[in-house]
């Protein structure tokens, strides 16, 4: 496991935020969770979630296969779900989740479909949110929008 995860378990540093790259790097963890979901980690999704981190989290080109990789070294060691909403949850905006909830959908719509376990993961990482179905709903649509713009 990646050293700032230890960090974000140690209960007197709590408080302490997440640098930069740490968040980019959670937020990558969770892209390629979703993208996993369906037992299928397709090319068009892994390329999917570097260009999200390239276009919408403004990281350079020379910078994203690093992340990328530490991001799947975190999920290839098992780290579940709800640890990983909660260092999102503790260290980002309301704002930024719903942004990220947006990027998640990009990513599972990314292979034209959304199967029943990347449905059931997007219902249980929304109830880990606190957010509502409406959330999910309008980060879904923004989605779709995004795609059809890119058409």
């Amino acid at each position: 496991m990646l050293n700032f995860l230890e960090k974000f378990k140690n209960k007197e540093l709590e408080s302490s935020e997440a640098t930069s790259e740490e968040r980019n790097i959670l937020i990558a963890s969770l892209l390629i969770e979703c993208a996993r979901e369906d037992g299928d980690f397709a090319d068009e999704e892994i390329i999917k979630i570097k260009n999200l981190l390239n276009t919408k989290l403004k990281i350079e080109k020379e910078n994203i296969n690093s992340i990328f990789d530490k991001a799947l070294e975190i999920t290839q060691n098992s780290v579940e779900i709800y640890s990983l909403t909660k260092d999102i949850r503790d260290n980002f905006s309301h704002d930024e989740i719903l942004k990220i909830i947006e990027y998640m959908w990009l990513v599972m719509l990314a292979d034209g479909h959304v199967d029943d376990f990347e449905a059931a993961l997007m219902r249980k990482i929304i109830g880990l949110f606190h957010l509502t179905g409406k959330d999910s709903a309008k980060a879904k649509e923004n989605a779709l929008a995004s795609i059809n713009n890119q058409s």
